[in-house]
């Protein structure tokens, strides 16, 4: 019997399908990397509208900003989006809460924002140097001449001159 994977919405055998059982209920996907790829997208997504309602200070219901959202995830990800929204907390916190005519004003502001800066923004990455360092050492042949005298035998040395 085939399932349809509710990722893809490709006909996959019910047997070799990566079966996971919500609510008693089977939901299948092509495999399980495709889930858990799936369990990552929503991972970030939640992520983003949560650093979103903080930047706001309060849970956003209107869906305005669902709109604007969907309208910047046509040039950007959501990975992108977060990862903006993470540097640029702080500002995003303090232009935010000025006082706005109407929560659809303020919507189309954050949005514009976003837009604007987005197109500019270039994620950290993490660095990672690796350097092959090549060291020459050349041998040292040096070799003592004098042995170390104590301070006693230069006495005595200079005691027997007299």
């Amino acid at each position: 019997m085939l399932v349809k994977c509710r990722v893809c919405g490709e006909k996959v055998d019910r047997l070799l399908a990566y079966k996971v059982v919500v609510d008693g209920k089977n939901h299948y996907y092509c495999t399980e990397k495709e889930y858990r790829d799936l369990l990552a997208q929503k991972e970030v997504k939640d992520n983003t509208y949560n650093l979103i309602n903080e930047i706001f200070g309060r849970k956003v219901t209107n869906t305005a900003l669902f709109k604007e959202i969907n309208a910047l995830l046509e040039t950007h990800t959501y990975e992108e989006i977060l990862s903006y929204l993470q540097d640029n907390e702080d500002y995003l916190s303090r232009v935010m809460s000025k006082d706005f005519q109407s929560e659809y004003a303020k919507i189309r502001y954050f949005s514009t924002i976003l837009k604007n800066n987005m197109a500019d923004f270039q994620q950290k990455e993490e660095v990672k140097i690796i350097r092959d360092v090549k060291v020459d050492v050349s041998e040292s042949k040096f070799k003592r001449k004098n042995k170390r005298k104590p301070l006693v035998e230069y006495e005595e040395e200079v005691g027997d001159l007299n």
